[in-house]
């Protein structure tokens, strides 16, 4: 039997001047890119708990995140699993926390159940700070930040690059673990 030993539960945290209704609204909103997700779009036939999701990109052709909705307890919890498509790893576990703080949204992204020493370990990591330095700078100004607009411009350019694996084909809803 093949036993996996997790990485340390991180959690990441900001205070964001903006209501708690407002920051919900944003992180689940399923209508448009989300540039803090690497111009990601939330794929689910509804976001409730129980139900698969995508994060695709690329006009939906690429398929960067799957995953299935755990918890939804408006607007304070999020808990859903988490898998890159592009690397081999078991699926891990994405909570996001809202509390109102200070008249503004304290938002913690908190990640757990990731296989210590992995390729995702690293890239959850770095990907976990960019989600939060840059949904603050989203949620506050309707802007991500300078850097964040540079790499989701070469991401653009590069699209055509993306690894087949990532392809939205190889990604269906039913594979949601």
């Amino acid at each position: 039997m093949n036993h996996q030993t997790y990485a340390d539960k991180q959690v990441y945290k900001v205070l964001i001047n903006a209501p708690i209704d407002t920051v919900w609204s944003e992180l689940v909103n399923t209508a448009s890119a989300r540039p803090f997700f690497w111009n990601g779009t939330w794929d689910t036939p509804a976001l409730e708990a129980g139900n698969p999701y995508r994060i695709a990109s690329n006009q939906g052709k690429a398929v960067a995140v799957i995953g299935r909705i755990v918890e939804m307890n408006p607007p304070h919890r999020l808990v859903t699993t988490f898998r890159l498509t592009a690397l081999p790893d078991p699926p891990s576990r994405v909570t996001y926390l809202l509390e109102e703080k200070d008249g503004g949204t304290e938002f913690c992204l908190i990640t757990e159940r990731v296989v210590a020493g992995s390729k995702s370990e690293k890239s959850m990591a770095d990907g976990s700070r960019f989600i939060v330095d840059n949904f603050k700078r989203y949620v506050e100004t309707g802007r991500v930040t300078f850097g964040a607009r540079l790499m989701l411009a070469m991401y653009s350019l590069m699209a055509p690059l993306t690894p087949k694996a990532m392809r939205a084909e190889n990604w269906p809803l039913d594979k949601a673990e």
